[in-house]
């Protein structure tokens, strides 16, 4: 059995969480020294991969976020989702700015022990905490303790109310076989409620893309640096969409980059992107 901690990961979301910051995406509740000194130490590897390769870390980050928060805000606004879930939520400030734009959303944020009291310090301190924004424990790496998935919604959650699910920064650090535990967990507690759906970015296997070894290189470096498994998953688009129909997803778009240049204030890169943002409904 996969063990289930994965704490080690938290240092990629202080330097994510400053990444934000930086670009005015986030909230001043999570201005932290930890981010500010990896998101400066990491500037001169950013700014050699951006003349080399023409992108970088930091261009990826900001694409996927600005995505997701896309397809979240659609999803509230054509699709009447009232409740969600983020999953290994770190330092994302998503939560803050969706419960000002829609008051009468419920916001879940999620993460492990450490990192969680951190995050809730930091809300409650600024005043951001209220009774629809909370924070609770999950492991997704557990199906029957108190932070088991299934527990924690059957608890926490309103089954009347349209909910999603996101996770972001999180599916590479698994190997796919346990992932996909996760998913299919996530695809059967999702269909109690009036409509369920699931987003989250993640990095595949394309073999095609011209940076593929280089990725490799640098997916092995942060193994060793989070202790954890970083592994890319699915090896074309298709298999995306038919890998989690297989595990109880009704449908499954596939957003990429490119198709926002213009749309979304995000940063553009000479490189073929490679992150993806992955929107499943139940």
């Amino acid at each position: 059995m996969a063990s289930t901690d994965s704490s080690g990961i938290s240092f990629t979301a202080y330097y994510t969480g400053e990444v934000w910051r930086q670009h005015g995406l986030s909230s001043e509740a999570f201005n932290t020294t930890q981010g500010k000194t990896l998101y400066y130490l990491g500037q001169p590897f950013e700014k050699f991969a951006r003349a080399v390769a023409g992108f970088s870390t930091q261009t990826t980050l900001l694409q996927r976020h600005h995505m997701i928060d896309e397809v979240v805000r659609k999803a509230i606004t054509e699709q009447g989702v009232t409740q969600i879930v983020e999953i290994a939520c770190g330092l994302s400030p998503r939560g803050v700015r969706f419960c000002q734009e829609f008051p009468d959303l419920h916001y879940l944020e999620a993460d492990l022990p450490a990192m969680l009291a951190h995050k809730e310090r930091l809300l409650a301190e600024n005043g951001l905490l209220t009774a629809n924004h909370r924070v609770v424990g999950i492991n997704i790496l557990e199906e029957s303790t108190h932070d088991a998935l299934a527990v924690v919604f059957q608890r926490e959650l309103d089954p009347t109310r349209k909910t999603l699910v996101i996770t972001e920064g999180l599916i590479n650090y698994f190997d796919y076989q346990t992932i996909s535990i996760f998913w299919r967990n996530l695809a059967q507690v999702l269909k109690q409620f009036p409509a369920g759906a699931y987003v989250t970015d993640l990095y595949p296997n394309f073999q095609w893309h011209p940076m593929n070894r280089l990725i490799s290189t640098f997916i092995h470096g942060l193994a060793f640096a989070t202790k954890s498994s970083v592994t890319l998953h699915f090896k074309s688009q298709q298999a995306i969409v038919d890998g989690f129909s297989q595990l109880g997803f009704a449908k499954t778009t596939v957003h990429i980059p490119e198709a926002y240049y213009g749309v979304l204030p995000i940063p553009t890169q000479r490189m073929a992107s490679l992150v993806r943002v992955v929107e499943n409904w139940v």
